[in-house]
């Protein structure tokens, strides 16, 4: 218990709900003071249940619960002394904390804590594979870096070797600069969802038929690229158990949204921020 007592103390910052009840004949009773202020009973069992909670451990010490709280105490007290509480950010984090608190148990007994059906989950899982391009691409680029100041003239001319005759594979390690030089350009297998930051490049990838190159540089922020493909296939999307702990967390953070978006709507808002 005290070796997590030091470290609960100084590190935990974790917003917890406990289920704590007071209902015991004892609630009042006085169980230690420190400088004269009280530490019921009924504390040092809230105190309890919240350490279980963060432990995940029964707790069947209570002295060495009691001292935990005595600690808490003294620090706290120390912490009036200086009057540190009276720091106007440490202020605004303790009040952010306490709402923060008090709105996770406001959606924790709302219908956004319901339990996610199978039916919810197997309907968002209908959708998002059918949204999914599944096609991969084996790929191969030349790369004249962005910070060649001759980058585009460069791109050209190697396209003008390949239009030549010459091998995609072997102009690659010769003229490339990048580290897939070394493999001829390979880069492996590609969705074009990995090049989302990358447009242009995903764009040409997807019009390109297999075993050809581009015949024209493609531009990004790495520099001008020759790309080449090699192969396509289809990859089988993943299961719906694989999928269904990220479905339910898709599920409830919409269900949040929506109980805010409708709070929202029935409250007066009047913004006067220019």
């Amino acid at each position: 218990m005290k070796s997590f007592t030091k470290i609960a103390l100084l590190l935990s910052t974790t917003l917890l709900v406990s289920n704590v009840t007071t209902e015991t004949a004892f609630a009042s009773e006085v169980v230690a003071t420190v400088n004269g202020t009280k530490i019921t009973r009924q504390q040092l069992d809230q105190h309890i249940k919240l350490l279980e909670n963060m432990t995940q451990q029964k707790i069947d010490n209570q002295s060495e619960a009691l001292d935990d709280l005595i600690d808490r105490e003294v620090i706290h007290q120390e912490v009036k002394k200086q009057k540190i509480d009276k720091d106007p950010d440490l202020a605004y984090i303790a009040e952010f904390q306490r709402r923060e608190l008090f709105n996770k148990a406001l959606l924790q007994k709302s219908e956004v804590n319901k339990p996610v059906s199978d039916a919810e989950l197997k309907k968002l899982y209908a959708q998002k594979i059918k949204g999914l391009n599944l096609k991969e691409y084996k790929v191969r680029h030349i790369l004249i870096k962005s910070s060649d100041p001759d980058g585009e003239n460069k791109a050209k001319a190697v396209i003008a070797e390949l239009d030549k005759g010459n091998k995609f594979e072997d102009v690659a390690k010769e003229k490339s600069q990048d580290p897939s030089a070394s493999k001829g350009g390979d880069i492996g297998w590609l969705n074009l969802a990995q090049l989302r930051g990358l447009p242009g490049l995903a764009q040409a990838i997807g019009e390109m038929e297999k075993g050809k190159y581009s015949k024209n540089p493609v531009k990004s922020s790495a520099g001008w690229h020759i790309l080449k493909l090699d192969d396509t296939r289809k990859k089988e999307p993943p299961t719906f158990e694989q999928t269904k702990k990220q479905l339910t967390r898709i599920i409830q953070q919409t269900r949040i949204q929506t109980y805010v978006s409708n709070l929202r709507n029935k409250a007066k808002v009047n913004i006067k921020l220019k």
